[in-house]
C-alpha cells in the first residue's frame, strides 16, 4: 500500500510543492491549500448517512470541469431542502412571504444543527486520526453556514490574499439537481504517483445550473446601489461567467430557458430582496455590467486576484471579461421566451 502523502514529515511535503511549483505554474502555498481542499472533499463525501448534497462553485469549475484556469480554494456545498425533514411546499401559489421567511429560517437552523451535530463530529474523527490533530481546527460561524478549517502549513511564509484554512460554505435553500458523480485529485498527485492522495468522489451540480446561478447572482449585484459587503474576492463570479460563456457548458445553458426560469424560481423564494428583480432575468433585461464606480471596484479587486497568483496561465484581461458579458447579456436577454416565440 502506498504511503500517504499527508503523513510525510513537513520538511517532505514543502520540498515537494516546490520542487512541483514551476512544473504546475501555481506557488506552493497553492498546491498546498489544493490538497486540502480535496482532503475536505472527502470528508464531506464520506459523512455516513449524508444528507442530499452536492458540491458547486468556482471550486468545481475548476477541480472537476476544467472550465476555469484559477484557483478556487473555498467549498460551496448545497443541501437539497427537499431532504431536511419538512413536508412544506414553498412554491404554493399566493403563499405569504410571513410563511416563506419562517419556512427559510427553519432551514437555515435545520442547516446550522446538521452540520453542528453531524458533519462537525466526523471531521473531528478523521482528524485525530493519522493527522497533526493538535495543529487543525475548526472554526464554525455563528449562523452554522461557514466552516472554517484550519490546517498546519508547511510553506515558511504565505502571501496576504491566501492563508492557511480551507473556507466550506453550506446553503440549504436550493437543489441538487441536475448533478454528475466524478472523482477529484490534487493536482500533484499525476506527478507523485508512488505516494496516495485524497481522491473523493463527488456529487457535483452540473455547470449548466452554475452558469444560470452566476448569471443571476451577478444580475442582483448589478441592481444595488453599492456592494453589500464591499467588492473583496467578487470579481471572481465576473470571470467565472465569463469563462463559463466561451465553453460548451455555458452555450448548452443558453439553450436551457427552463433552467433558467427553475433558478429564478428557487431564487424568488429563497434569496428575494426588494432590489433583485429577478422577473428581468425572464423578460429579457438581465444585467451583467453594474455602474461604472462599481466596476472601478471589481477592475481592482481583479488585479489583487491577479498578483496574488491565483491563475493558471495568463489570464484573460477585465475588459475582455466585460466584453465577453457584454455579449452574453445580449444573448440570454435575446433567449426566446417559449418555445412558441
Amino acid at each position: 500500500m502506498a504511503e500517504q502523502f499527508m503523513q510525510l514529515e513537513a520538511q517532505e511535503q514543502s520540498r515537494i510543492y516546490r520542487a512541483l511549483s514551476p512544473k504546475l505554474a501555481r506557488s506552493p502555498a497553492v498546491l498546498e491549500k489544493d490538497v486540502w481542499v480535496c482532503w475536505a472533499l472527502q470528508t464531506l463525501f464520506t459523512i455516513p448517512d449524508r444528507l442530499p448534497m452536492a458540491f458547486k462553485g468556482g471550486t468545481s469549475l475548476s477541480k472537476v470541469f476544467g472550465v476555469i484556469a484559477r484557483f478556487s480554494e473555498d467549498i460551496d456545498i448545497t443541501i437539497d431542502y427537499r431532504g431536511l425533514g419538512n413536508a412544506f411546499d414553498p412554491f404554493v401559489k399566493d403563499i405569504s412571504k410571513n410563511r416563506l421567511k419562517k419556512f427559510s429560517q427553519s432551514l437555515k437552523s435545520f442547516v446550522r444543527n446538521h452540520v453542528y451535530n453531524v458533519v462537525i463530529p466526523h471531521f473531528q474523527n478523521l482528524m485525530a486520526t493519522g493527522l497533526n490533530a493538535d495543529a487543525l481546527r475548526l472554526e464554525l460561524s455563528a449562523d452554522g453556514e461557514q466552516l472554517r478549517l484550519h490546517y498546519p502549513t508547511v510553506m515558511e511564509t504565505y502571501g496576504n490574499y491566501m492563508g492557511n484554512s480551507v473556507l466550506i460554505e453550506f446553503g440549504g435553500r436550493n437543489i441538487t439537481e441536475p448533478n454528475e458523480e466524478h472523482e477529484v485529485w490534487p493536482d500533484i498527485a499525476e506527478h507523485v504517483t508512488d505516494l496516495e492522495f485524497p481522491h473523493p468522489t463527488v456529487n457535483v451540480l452540473s455547470p449548466e445550473r452554475t452558469f444560470w446561478e452566476k448569471a443571476t447572482l451577478i444580475h442582483v449585484e448589478c441592481q444595488r446601489e453599492g456592494f453589500r459587503s464591499g467588492v473583496n474576492r467578487l470579481s471572481r463570479h465576473w470571470y467565472d461567467l465569463a469563462m463559463l460563456a466561451e465553453s460548451i457548458h455555458g452555450q448548452t445553458a443558453l439553450t436551457n430557458r427552463a433552467l433558467l426560469e427553475d433558478v429564478v424560481k428557487h431564487k424568488k423564494v429563497f434569496y428575494d430582496a426588494s432590489h433583485a428583480n429577478y422577473e428581468a432575468c425572464l423578460d429579457g433585461l438581465i444585467r451583467l455590467i453594474p455602474d461604472s464606480s462599481a466596476l472601478s471596484s471589481l477592475r481592482k479587486d481583479f488585479k489583487s486576484m491577479v498578483d496574488a497568483g491565483m491563475f493558471i496561465g495568463e489570464p484573460p484581461t477585465f475588459d475582455t471579461i466585460l466584453n465577453r458579458l457584454r455579449a452574453l447579456e445580449t444573448s440570454i436577454n435575446e433567449m426566446p421566451n417559449s418555445l412558441h416565440d
